[in-house]
């Protein structure tokens, strides 16, 4: 005769519904890369953000440097600052008579090397 407890199915151990420690370490170091990576693109960003501030600085100041010189008559070179700018003016005669060549050249700091913007333009004298 069999008994009653034979007759019911043995109770199977299913797994555990959890993470693993491994899992859990690899989950976390692909966390820290993709970090690492979005950190270093914010710093890239700030420093490019930066740049552009500065290259439209300079930009403005050289244009503003040019509507200057079409006030000037003699040819030279003349030099000026203000922080963290400076410019280097220069006006050039050319091969035509009543034409001259104005050159701006904007340098500044951009961490450990200097960055410039030059304009470049044609004065033409009033008869």
């Amino acid at each position: 005769m069999k008994q009653a407890t034979d007759a019911l199915p043995s109770p199977r151990r299913t797994p555990p519904a959890a993470f693993t420690l491994i899992e859990v370490m690899v989950a976390l170091a692909i966390v820290a890369v993709a970090l690492t990576a979005l950190l270093g693109l914010r710093n890239r960003s700030l420093a490019m953000a930066a740049f552009a501030h500065h290259l439209t600085e300079a930009t403005l100041l050289a244009n503003a440097r040019i509507a200057d010189l079409s006030t000037r008559s003699e040819t030279g070179t003349a030099d000026g600052e203000a922080p963290p700018y400076r410019w280097i003016e220069e006006i050039r005669p050319t091969p035509l008579e009543g034409v001259r060549e104005a050159v701006v050249t904007v340098l500044w700091q951009e961490g450990a090397h200097e960055e410039q913007v030059e304009i470049t333009t044609y004065l033409f004298d009033t008869p």
